[in-house]
């Protein structure tokens, strides 16, 4: 405790000094905090509440968990930077034009940012959410033969619920099923999951790893390629030409930028969302598994006691005064400012006995923050709200419906039981 007070001090008065030797040992700070973080966010974050409230330093930046604050990030225009949660990334080293990168345009960006959260909303989601419907026979069964791996090996869980979730995604955005081999699959997962730098997509380009490893990353720049290849030649991009409303983009540029997304938001994220709802609901839970709200309420609920995705990070466009660290500090403009989805999720100011799955809450659909939106709302593309939310809980809403019906068990790969699933139309692509 003694050392994390230290830090965390320290941290805040380099945040409120800014210069170019503030920011050297904040970067100091950041790469000291990033291992310890990333074995467990959750308890790291927790104990740093515990010594400073909601707000506090840690990580390089400013972690904002008091629930009232993280709205306001949400709502407001956001400027960004180059951050997928905790990690500070190198651009080159990703997609050009990844939509986490982007500014809004109210916040010093570009209109880029606008056109494809557009272009997301209108012409990639629903024909997935279609895809899903009409081959209702395929996609189920992807998701009874991952409950029925996961359940073979504690070892082995994560991974297989993992490709459990990396078929279903790709198949459902870009057209077409992986190789039935799973070469295609091994691939991707060793590009989102890998624990190396040398061949993980966002560790490669991770600083300072990056600069550690560039030169040892050629099993990840292959990988990668073959990716963009299989984008390239699949459905969805058959007839793809550069326009505005794509940023004009290549066709490789754009295929990047597609795997990163389908990767990081639709695989990494789901999946996290899958093993919460998988592991972490109840077993006693009063879920009425016929009643499709109930079901997504169960996964709300999931969803807000551990958050699949933890940080937005944002770049102050202006000063801003806040508790951080328990005492009231004015937080300099152009500090980086991580507001803690996670941490906000447990805030018991909003959510009482914020720590016992309740999901009958009757805050819940109201004030629950996932999604890089302030409530659940199935209709709606709003300005950054994750325009494929939608996949990610008929996902988790069908994979807790079947894990919980003993009829899923009966049958393994290949001899699939299929009469369980049905429709949900409440969580269908918006007209």
């Amino acid at each position: 405790p003694g050392r994390r007070v230290c830090s965390t001090n320290i941290q805040l008065w380099l945040i409120c000094h800014p210069n170019c030797i503030t920011r050297f040992f904040l970067f100091f700070f950041y790469a000291l905090e990033l291992i310890p973080y990333t074995r467990d966010p959750k308890a790291f974050l927790q104990k740093r509440g515990r010594l400073f409230g909601k707000n506090f330093a840690a990580l390089g930046r400013v972690i904002v968990g008091e629930y009232d604050l993280l709205v306001g990030i949400i709502q407001s225009p956001q400027k960004r930077g180059y951050f997928v949660g905790t990690f500070l990334l190198v651009p080159r080293m990703l997609a050009k034009c990844f939509s986490l990168f982007l500014s809004d345009e109210d916040a010093g960006g570009s209109a880029l940012h606008a056109s494809l959260h557009n272009y997301f909303w209108a012409d990639f989601v629903p024909p997935a959410m279609a895809r899903i419907e009409e081959q209702e026979v395929v996609f189920t069964g992807y998701l009874k033969s991952g409950i029925v791996a996961q359940q073979s090996s504690e070892k082995t869980q994560r991974m297989e619920i993992e490709k459990m979730t990396i078929r279903y995604i790709f198949h459902a955005f870009i057209g077409t099923p992986l190789s039935d081999d799973s070469s295609q699959v091994d691939v991707i997962h060793s590009l989102m999951f890998s624990k190396s730098p040398m061949f993980n997509y966002v560790l490669g380009g991770t600083k300072p790893f990056s600069t550690l490893t560039a030169c040892f990353q050629c099993g990840r720049n292959k990988d990668i390629r073959t990716i963009k290849n299989l984008i390239i030649e699949s459905p969805l991009m058959s007839d793809y030409v550069p326009m505005a409303q794509t940023g004009n983009q290549s066709k490789e540029d754009f295929a990047e930028m597609i795997f990163a997304i389908l990767g990081i938001a639709g695989v990494a994220g789901t999946s996290n969302l899958l093993l919460e709802v998988l592991t972490a609901i109840p077993v006693n839970a009063p879920i009425d598994l016929g009643d499709k709200k109930d079901v997504m309420f169960a996964v709300l609920e999931a969803a807000r006691m551990r958050a699949p995705v933890n940080t937005v990070n944002v770049i102050l466009p202006q000063a801003k005064t806040m508790i951080a660290n328990g005492k009231e500090t004015i937080i300099p403009a152009g500090a980086v400012v991580g507001g803690s989805i996670g941490l906000a999720s447990l805030d018991p100011a909003m959510f009482e006995q914020p720590d016992t799955f309740n999901h009958h809450r009757d805050n819940l659909v109201k004030m629950v923050v996932n999604f890089n939106a302030v409530g659940f709302d199935p209709v709606g593309a709003g300005t950054r709200q994750c325009p494929g939310r939608n996949v990610a809980m008929k996902i988790a809403s069908d994979v807790l419906t079947l894990s919980r019906n003993p009829d899923t068990f009966k049958a393994q790969n290949s001899n699939i039981d299929r009469s369980v699933h049905g429709h949900y139309d409440l969580l269908a692509p918006p007209k």
